[in-house]
């Protein structure tokens, strides 16, 4: 299997098992608490699985993009993407602690997991400077509108949860609670972070097969 294929599967794993814990788990409230605490409850492992799962997606297309357009723009990007899989990996191994836990409380794993789970924003800053290479490898051209407008999306997601999260826990010294509805944002944003890595992963393998052979 060619590792843009585990990184289409992987992707699209994330999203099912994630989509599947809002009915599975009804004890976490979507509106306001992180997809981080269905890891605490019934069937925990299956969201370590996904963590490590949506970390192997970003793993495998870093690892193909430096062995396919070896040149800086890429490579820079590859890197951030690899950063933010090590960072995803570690967030499936470390389980968080309840959202409410207060700073002084929170534990070795709940630490570990929240930094890790930070290097999230590497992959989404390296979404620049692949799509760039949209434009740059001939190969790629023909999908190169396709992925500015995903990756378009992706940054005015990742703005607008930054805006949500500045505008409702600026007045709370960040504590996240009930009234502070932040939890869809956040979903948006994982989830397209797993979409785009599928059709950037998806297109890649299209330019690799003859034009007679793509439909």
């Amino acid at each position: 299997m060619s590792k843009l294929s585990i990184t289409k599967i992987s992707a699209i794993a994330f999203i099912v098992i994630l989509v599947l814990f809002h009915f599975l788990n009804t004890s976490v409230n979507p509106n306001w608490q992180p997809i981080s605490e269905y890891a605490l409850g019934k069937g925990g492992f299956l969201m370590n699985c996904a963590f490590i799962l949506l970390g192997i997606s970003f793993l495998f297309l870093g690892i193909s993009l430096l062995q396919k357009v070896p040149n800086i723009g890429t490579k820079v990007g590859a890197i951030l993407l690899l950063i933010s899989a090590a960072g995803t990996l570690t967030a499936g191994i470390f389980n968080t602690d309840p959202i409410t836990t207060l700073p002084e409380n929170i534990s070795i794993s709940g630490k570990i997991h929240s930094t890790a789970a930070g290097l999230l924003g590497f992959m989404i800053l390296s979404t620049i400077f692949i799509t760039v290479q949209f434009y740059k490898q001939n190969i790629w051209r023909p999908y190169k509108k396709s992925m500015l407008t995903l990756t378009a999306i992706l940054w005015i997601s990742e703005l607008s949860l930054i805006g949500f999260m500045g505008y409702f826990l600026g007045g709370t010294n960040a504590m996240i609670s009930a009234d502070t509805p932040i939890g869809w944002p956040g979903r948006i944003v994982i989830i397209l972070c797993a979409i785009w890595c599928y059709v950037c992963a998806n297109y890649i393998h299209k330019s690799e097969i003859p034009t007679q052979q793509r439909f």
